[in-house]
């Protein structure tokens, strides 16, 4: 694909889409260190100075992934949950699967105010913060649906709490590890453990110390 220069809007948010899909594959290809601000340019073929014309920067671009992948993720909490839970064990095993739909999204996540943010251009980063409390937002008003007793406070604090938890678990998990052919030591402490049944022993006690 050569590079022309988009005239209109929607051309523009076709351009934005290709060099978001293109960070996308390469992350998959070699992971999100080895990926590089030229490398995207080359794969929607763009040069660097063209590339400049919508990002400033390699982390700008994952930030954008990841706030869309955030917003999937939402739209699945919402689609998958839609009644009051009565039965919290089963709600807490098809939240962590819903989760481990996104494991891009938990992936970066986990790296974000670490490695992404410290390069990140200003204005995207406060993108992505605006964006990212909205979506919390969000997850709360579905939380007080779900669990009609919660104050809003409990409602903040189960998806602050949950959230917080995932991204230090799922780095550390069977699956994770797996995917990026991490070394695994069975032998070790209590071993890498899968990420499902160690989050969902977290959300039950989450839930009981929630004090209901």
């Amino acid at each position: 694909m050569g590079f022309i220069r988009a005239r209109s809007e929607e051309q523009k948010q076709v351009r934005i889409q290709q060099i978001i899909d293109a960070a996308a594959s390469l992350y998959e290809e070699v992971g999100y260190d080895k990926v590089t601000f030229s490398q995207i340019g080359r794969k929607v073929s763009f040069s660097r100075l063209n590339l400049y014309t919508y990002y400033h920067c390699k982390e700008d671009i994952f930030l954008t992934l990841l706030l869309q992948d955030r917003r999937k993720m939402v739209e699945d909490a919402k689609k998958t949950f839609s009644e009051v839970v009565t039965d919290r064990d089963a709600f807490c095993h098809a939240w962590a699967e819903m989760l481990l739909r996104h494991r891009r999204m938990l992936a970066l996540f986990s790296i974000t105010n670490t490695v992404i943010l410290k390069d990140a251009s200003s204005e995207m980063h406060r993108r992505f913060r605006l964006e990212t409390s909205r979506a919390s937002g969000e997850l709360t008003a579905l939380v007080r649906k779900l669990f009609p007793e919660f104050t809003e406070e409990q409602a903040y604090y189960f998806v602050e709490c949950e959230s917080s938890y995932a991204l230090t678990l799922y780095p550390a998990s069977l699956e994770y590890k797996s995917s990026q052919h991490i070394e695994i030591f069975p032998d070790v402490g209590r071993g890498t453990r899968d990420f499902a049944s160690q989050y969902v022993t977290f959300l039950k006690i989450l839930l009981r110390g929630l004090g209901n």
